[in-house]
């Protein structure tokens, strides 16, 4: 029954949300303006005003099945709960932005790996453009949501085993995991994830949090972003002592990726996240060598809980990779060249240890992240070197630079000169 249903699935159209797929069964939408009605005392009729043309509504019912149905699942589940619209990717409509007003999941009595899907979403005004990298992103959400399933299964088909010779080896890997989580915990504590919900400012701050966050969040204040950031850590705290006290090895592998997560939405700025996950991505155990067979359990389900904690910190960090925005070819080719290793160096110690499904979603997953900061990449101006033969105020540079004055906090936070009024003789700035 289950190959019969994916043989269907795989004949109805693709549709995604925020990068996440699924397929399309049926869809409907509204559309119209929005009017008031007034009645009048002692006056035939009313009188109808038109207030505007009305929000498109999208009506979409979908279906998920296989193995990673449930991982995709949880991924949409995620997707319906952050703040703000997203992208939505119809087969016959096209690509806009959306608000979900709904999502509704269930699955089939009595079967396994099917999930119906039912979404509510409302078009915003302001419409996106990019096809190419919006596609890209969709291919990292797919990537990432595969990764996760794939290392989840390996990591169970791994430590069944071991688990199986008492409590004490299920102690050990909850040891291990919790002090990876204590890194996320100092992560979310550190200076960087405060710089970084200070980039939700609106404003232009200098060249001290200039940020990597796409916009400003419209009327937002110092006081509610301490406040909202002492929340996202308590989140954090709260993921992290869970490991703690994981009743199961899968329950263990699942927050992990909670975790990583939970990092993930509390840092506002993309290349703050991307740091942040990336030390978490090189975490690594000493385990001690025992001929005894509880030994050599104990050492065997550290090994893959480490694992499993890198693999979920390469997860979210792929996602982050997705909004972070490059200023030139030079700094997205670099970050290209660093996800890549890290990507290649996991891959590598998952074929080593036997873990062929993750090894292949990870190879899958580096193609799809190096693919798309590449293209960044070949859109971005160039980093060039500018002399002068005496310094000059960055306002006068700009614009003898680029005819546009208002490119002169760009040259202030390249050059880092003492004061902006006396700029250095020499510098990097971007080619156009």
């Amino acid at each position: 029954m289950s190959g019969s249903l994916r043989r269907v699935a795989a004949q109805y159209l693709q549709c995604s949300f925020r990068g996440i797929p699924f397929a399309v069964m049926g869809s409907g939408g509204q559309a119209g303006r929005n009017t008031a009605v007034h009645a009048y005392p002692w006056r035939d009729g009313v009188w109808v005003e038109d207030m505007g043309k009305q929000g498109r509504q999208y009506h979409v019912s979908g279906l998920l099945v296989g193995p990673a149905c449930y991982a995709q699942r949880d991924l949409l589940v995620r997707a319906a709960e952050i703040e703000g619209p997203g992208v939505l990717v119809h087969p016959t409509v096209g690509l806009f932005r959306v608000s979900l007003m709904r999502l509704e999941w269930r699955e089939r009595d009595g079967m396994s790996n099917v999930i119906d899907l039912s979404f509510d979403f409302i078009e915003k005004t302001d419409l996106l453009g990019g096809l190419v990298t919006t596609a890209l992103h969709a291919a990292i959400g797919v990537a990432s949501a595969l990764l996760r399933s794939s290392s989840l299964s390996d990591h169970r088909a791994a430590t069944a085993a071991p688990f199986r010779r008492g409590a004490s080896v299920l102690g050990h890997a909850r040891s291990v995991a919790t002090g990876w989580g204590g890194r996320a915990v100092g992560a979310i504590q550190s200076p960087q994830a405060l710089s970084s919900a200070l980039a939700a400012l609106p404003g232009d701050h200098g060249r001290y949090n200039q940020g990597n966050a796409a916009a400003p969040v419209e009327g937002a204040t110092t006081a509610a972003i301490l406040v909202a950031l002492s929340a996202s850590r308590a989140i954090v705290e709260a993921d992290s002592v869970a490991l703690a006290g994981a009743p199961t090895g899968e329950a263990l592998a699942e927050g992990c990726f909670t975790l990583t997560e939970s990092l993930r939405a509390a840092l506002y700025d993309p290349g703050v996240q991307i740091t942040l996950l990336s030390s978490l991505s090189l975490y690594t155990t000493q385990g001690i060598q025992s001929t005894a067979p509880i030994g050599g359990a104990i050492l065997q389900v550290e090994g893959a809980t480490a694992r499993i904690c890198r693999i979920a910190a390469l997860f979210s960090l792929a996602q982050a990779s997705a909004d972070w925005s490059a200023t030139s070819s030079n700094e997205a080719e670099a970050m290209r060249q660093k996800l890549a290793d890290l990507l290649d160096a996991e891959a590598v110690s998952a074929a080593n240890a036997g873990w062929d499904k993750t090894w292949q979603a990870l190879t899958g997953l580096r193609t799809e992240v190096t693919r798309d900061l590449g293209e960044r990449a070949a859109r971005l101006p160039d980093i060039i070197a500018i002399e002068r033969n005496a310094p000059a105020p960055a306002l006068v540079l700009a614009q003898q630079v680029y005819s546009d004055g208002a490119r002169a906090s760009d040259l202030i936070r390249r050059a880092n000169p003492i004061h902006p009024a006396f700029m250095p003789t020499q510098f990097e700035a971007l080619s156009s």
